[in-house]
């Protein structure tokens, strides 16, 4: 009976051992959660999203189109008549008020500049474009040789993206908080800034539109007429 006693001390004084070392592992591992789901909240609070990362800004900015003039040229080429009707179409859908002619002055293709200038100028007004609309101006150009460009401007309200792309500062294998890196979505904000035809649609939808009466019963007589058999078959 006392050799059984006798083993029982040592065991029973390695169970004790045991269960203290559980407790002290135990508080050490709920210490380590309550730091995580802390850390874990305050930086999980402020989202990393792209669309407050990379905004889309909408203001009022230059639109502008430089035409290269060669020193010899005496009259505007069929590039820099497309150019100027594709840049009148704009002007003419932005809604600005004047369209700006700027010549060079003092380069070597200043004269040849001035030839095209004001062929661009006819050639707009036969689209539409008003006497009162155009405002010519002239800038020092000495300095750019026979590179001196036309330059056609006007002030728009334009869709534009605050931020520089191409932000690699941090490692991307860093996702322990599963939020986006910071250059996501920043090229993707600046082609939709791009294509956007009417920057005021980002601010507020559109008015509704006067109704098309031919179109609508032209369309349900379609209907009254045939149908569904009258749609287009979904297969």
């Amino acid at each position: 009976m006392s050799r059984v006693t006798k083993n029982m001390k040592p065991m029973t004084s390695n169970l004790k051992t045991s269960l203290k070392l559980s407790v002290v592992f135990a508080g050490i591992l709920l210490t380590g959660c309550a730091s995580y789901q802390k850390d874990h909240f305050t930086v999980g609070s402020t989202p990393k999203d792209y669309r407050t990362q990379h905004p889309i800004v909408v203001a009022q900015s230059e639109v502008s189109e430089d035409l290269i003039v060669a020193q010899s040229l005496n009259r505007m080429s069929f590039r820099h008549e497309n150019t100027a009707t594709s840049f009148y179409s704009k002007f003419k859908q932005s809604g600005a008020n004047t369209l700006r002619v700027i010549l060079p002055a003092g380069s070597h293709n200043e004269a040849a500049a001035r030839r095209v200038g004001q062929d661009v100028i006819a050639h707009m007004k036969k689209l539409g474009l008003q006497e009162n609309q155009v405002a010519v101006s002239r800038y020092h150009a000495s300095n750019h040789g026979d590179a001196a460009t036309v330059r056609l401007s006007y002030d728009a309200i334009t869709a534009n993206v605050s931020s520089k792309c191409g932000q690699w500062n941090e490692d991307l294998r860093d996702t322990s908080e599963n939020q986006n890196y910071e250059n996501f979505g920043c090229s993707t904000q600046n082609n939709l800034a791009e294509m956007i035809v009417n920057p005021a649609d980002l601010l507020g939808p559109r008015g509704q539109s006067e109704i098309d009466a031919g179109r609508r019963d032209n369309v349900i007589n379609d209907w009254r007429a045939s149908g569904t058999g009258g749609l287009p078959s979904l297969l």
